[in-house]
């Protein structure tokens, strides 16, 4: 196991990619734990959370290590008759580090945003975003998020790229929630344009194209 952490000094793809795959799936909790004293200390963990261990083992994790020089380990969980793998580590440094370039903290669903970066890595955040929150919506591809600022984000993203969308934001309880897809006919846009790299969604998109 290796402790000592290594910082990115900017930002790159891979970085801006993770981003969006810990904003769609991941968490810093505010966590505290009680020592043998009886104090309490504050802990520091990054979590990732997938229904694939394949995605887990073959592109985040490696992700991960390649930027932080850190070795997660993975955790099980059943909920509700279904696995799912947790990526976990604990570090002070990445964790500051991650909370710095824009990372929100806590319960981050409904007020998560897009961290501060050079516009020419936003299309990796974005397949970051897609590799976790994206799958089938109606008859095409898209995500659906609680956080206006992420939806608003993607749209304008398809805007850029003059891909064609439906926007569609509904009410829950108390809350506004956003759908946001591309129809059938231009999900082979999405995936020439934005870099997505779970093998499940490029399956979805590739054997969903209109012949």
């Amino acid at each position: 196991m290796k402790y000592k952490p290594i910082l990115p000094r900017r930002w790159t793809s891979d970085l801006a990619y993770i981003f969006g795959l810990l904003i769609g799936d991941g968490s810093l909790p505010k966590t505290k734990s009680k020592r043998a004293n009886g104090k309490y200390q504050q802990r520091y963990h990054i979590c990732f959370i997938s229904a694939s261990r394949n995605f887990i083992d073959a592109i985040y994790n490696p992700l991960f290590i390649s930027l932080f020089n850190l070795i997660p380990w993975i955790e099980t969980r059943t909920r509700e008759g279904v696995n799912l793998y947790i990526s976990r580590i604990e570090s002070k440094e990445v964790y500051e580090f991650l909370q710095k370039k824009g990372f929100t903290i806590g319960r981050k669903a409904r007020i998560a945003t897009v961290p501060k970066m050079p516009k020419k890595y936003y299309k990796y955040f974005l397949a970051g975003l897609f590799d976790t929150d994206g799958g089938k919506k109606g008859s095409g591809f898209g995500l659906c998020t609680a956080s206006k600022y992420l939806a608003l984000f993607c749209i304008n993203m398809f805007k850029k790229y003059n891909i064609p969308f439906n926007s569609c934001p509904w009410r829950y309880k108390d809350h506004i929630y956003h759908q946001v897809y591309v129809r059938k006919r231009d999900m082979g846009k999405v995936l020439k344009t934005f870099p997505i790299r779970h093998v499940d969604k490029i399956h979805f998109i590739k054997t969903n194209l209109p012949q």
